[in-house]
């Protein structure tokens, strides 16, 4: 038995039965208010309404294909042969956040990479977005910033008092909406960096662990629209643009482990991490072809790791498989 395991029973052991019983109520309750996975689809169906064949989020995007070539600093951190090979075949898909299957590519919400790198033995899904920092640091939080935002039947807008009743109860709620708040919708989908939000833990060949984010760092540089291309655009630009460069050149990504700071917290997505904690490059994802919806089907879930990487206790992390199973069997009925 470990001390820890025998000073909760020493604990317990010291209450009265009527706390016994109230502890019990309590831990019930707790467990009771986290939703459930069908609820967090739920949400997003109700915000952004059912649509035939499309994921409850991510719902715009398109699929290409390339490959993964892993850097010598790679087999430091991980022991998966992925970061062994020459090269890794990558399936990928870009996308715009939300529910809507039309949403405007200059709407100023997070853009979505989704890779799938795999050889004859494993597999490892990266699924990141254009922000550092996710909405929600729990299930809880993510359902009430959905429902937050659910609009108004008569005025067909956000109620903005419930918005504010969200962020006093989960003040975390406001960081990524002030991100994106402030700058314009990336200009390409090659121009903008990509971030896990959760973190993993990389144990490599001698069996010494390190706790990381995933970031992709665009080769192109980081660029947004300016004034006069969000006025002059059309709603539907990303997929054109990249198709237009890709068929030039690859569109590159350095993929680096951002590793964990004295501070930085291993199970909030909502809490940006140090900026200045050292960064190890993994590789370079290089994509040189556009695929149309080929990989539509798909479903590329975050703690589906290759071996050496264990996924955090992080609270929204756990919950990922089971919602994308859900809204994966709806769009397939």
């Amino acid at each position: 038995m470990s001390i820890s395991t025998r000073s909760t029973i020493q604990q317990f052991a010291t209450l009265s039965a009527g706390a016994l019983i109230a502890a019990a109520f309590a831990a019930g309750a707790a467990r009771a208010a986290e939703p459930t996975e069908t609820e967090l689809v739920d949400a997003l169906n109700q915000l952004f309404g059912k649509h035939a064949g499309a994921r409850a989020s991510h719902a715009k995007g398109f699929c290409a294909k390339g490959a993964f070539v892993p850097s010598p600093e790679a087999r430091t951190l991980a022991r998966s042969n992925l970061f062994a090979a020459g090269s890794v075949p990558a399936t990928v898909r870009f996308s715009i956040g939300g529910g809507n299957p039309a949403a405007p590519d200059k709407s100023r919400s997070v853009r979505g990479i989704a890779v799938r790198l795999a050889d004859k033995s494993e597999t490892h899904d990266l699924v990141l977005i254009s922000e550092p920092v996710f909405f929600a640091a729990t299930p809880a939080s993510f359902l009430s910033f959905l429902k937050a935002r659910v609009p108004n039947p008569e005025t067909k807008k956000p109620d903005p008092a419930r918005i504010e009743k969200h962020n006093q109860k989960f003040p975390e709620g406001k960081a990524q909406p002030a991100m994106l708040a402030g700058h314009a919708a990336p200009f390409s989908y090659a121009t903008t960096p990509y971030f896990s939000n959760h973190a993993f833990k990389f144990t490599n060949a001698a069996g010494a662990s390190k706790w990381a984010r995933v970031e992709l760092q665009p080769a192109a540089g980081t660029r947004h629209l300016t004034a006069d291309e969000e006025k002059s655009l059309p709603d539907a630009f990303l997929e054109d643009e990249f198709k237009a460069r890709v068929a030039g050149k690859p569109v590159e990504f350095g993929v680096f482990a951002h590793l964990q700071g004295p501070n930085d917290s291993l199970i909030n997505p909502a809490e940006a991490w140090s900026k200045d904690s050292p960064r190890v490059r993994l590789g370079t994802l290089s994509i040189d072809r556009h695929d149309g919806q080929a990989c539509d089907a798909e479903v590329y879930v975050p703690t589906n790791l290759a071996s050496g990487i264990e996924a955090s206790d992080d609270p929204v992390l756990k919950v990922r498989a089971a919602a994308y199973a859900i809204s994966k069997g709806r769009r397939s009925n």
